[in-house]
């Protein structure tokens, strides 16, 4: 059985190794402060993908439909037509002034007529596409744009910041309430557009961290088979 201090070691190195493999997912944080860093998001051609401000979190629900926050904006449009996070957790806003929060979706009917093109996000969160139609009788062929909602946007006061479920996914502590808005709404600035969150996560740091575990447990080890010899060697000299 491993020495209750054999066990924090290797539970140390589990949650290092999490760390540096989150290096590079989008929107990660790390679970250890000592290997954040703030690094610079990067262009990228994919209209649905956007990088929050500063401070700023993007509003979803979990399986069990609860909130949760992530700064993880690398978005699809999943077979229902609902706006979701690279895990797949829908992504909330409003489909009109003063509404409450919804899972952003695309309307039923364009999606089952195939007439939402050009989807995209704007700098100011709203989710909006394209839809292309055929007049029956003219066989004239019209384009309008369409918003079909605006993403949301939390912000958690000092000392309030959520608590980390896995590396992308955060809810908010007990207690504490966000401030809730929009993109460029005068509370918070602009969406980044067409561009990837890289994460927090120093990969350089996070293997140092990593290899510092694995040396402290492997200190840990030779001082345990050190004193199974010691023992060994005592209970031998009592024979």
């Amino acid at each position: 059985m491993l020495a209750p201090a054999s066990l924090d070691a290797l539970r140390r190195i589990a949650d290092r190794a999490n760390d540096v493999l989150a290096a590079y997912t989008p929107g990660a944080e790390p679970q250890f402060g000592d290997v954040r860093v703030a690094l610079a998001a990067q262009p990228t051609g994919d209209p649905l993908s956007v990088a929050a401000p500063p401070g700023a979190w993007f509003v979803t629900l979990d399986e069990r439909g609860a909130r949760t926050y992530t700064r993880a904006g690398s978005f699809h449009i999943a077979a229902d037509g609902t706006l979701q996070t690279p895990g797949g957790a829908p992504v909330l806003g409003t489909t009109g002034p003063g509404d409450a929060l919804v899972p952003l979706t695309l309307p039923e009917p364009d999606r089952a007529l195939g007439r939402c093109t050009d989807v995209q996000l704007e700098a100011d969160g709203t989710l909006a596409y394209t839809r292309t139609s055929i007049d029956p009788r003219t066989r004239e062929r019209a384009t309008e744009r369409v918003v079909a909602g605006r993403v949301a946007l939390a912000r958690f006061p000092a000392g309030g910041n959520p608590q980390r479920v896995d590396a992308t996914q955060f809810a908010a502590v007990a207690g504490v309430v966000p401030h809730v808005g929009a993109p460029a709404d005068g509370t918070f600035a602009a969406l980044a557009t067409r561009t990837r969150d890289t994460g927090s996560i120093d990969i350089d740091l996070g293997l140092q961290r990593l290899s510092e575990a694995y040396v402290a447990f492997a200190a840990l080890e030779a001082a345990h088979r050190a004193q199974g010899a010691g023992a060994k060697t005592i209970m031998d000299l009592l024979k």
